[in-house]
């Protein structure tokens, strides 16, 4: 939980254009598509390299994360990118809230849904 949090600390802006991008019909559909799969592996248990590695498990997610934000961002149309950075600035606070308790309440269901699998 603590490395989703540093990751969205330092790509806080980038990922609040995208979530407001998501909501606008001329995103592009691969935007739509990788950037919920993006969030998904920030909070996945299963990564490229394992954690237990010393050093080279958090590597992966300190490049992997950081690059993919960067692609979707470029492949945003410059008029959307542009009016979700200008959206951003004036609500960036309150979308990056929103979009940390839906990511919180995702993991709770996640949990709880394991919980009764395999109990």
């Amino acid at each position: 939980m603590l490395r989703f949090l540093m990751l969205l600390r330092a790509l806080r802006r980038d990922i609040a254009v995208l979530l407001l991008a998501m909501l606008r019909r001329d995103t592009p559909r691969a935007v739509k598509l990788f950037f919920p799969l993006m969030l998904l592996y920030l909070v996945s248990p299963i990564d490229i390299v394992p954690d237990t590695i010393p050093l080279l498990g958090a590597v992966d997610d300190m490049v992997i994360l950081p690059t993919a934000t960067a692609l979707l961002v470029r492949m945003l149309p410059a008029r959307v990118r542009a009016e979700g950075e200008a959206r951003v600035s004036r609500y960036g606070t309150i979308v990056l809230a929103a979009a940390s308790a839906v990511m919180i309440l995702w993991l709770i269901l996640l949990i709880w849904a394991l919980s009764k699998v395999f109990s």
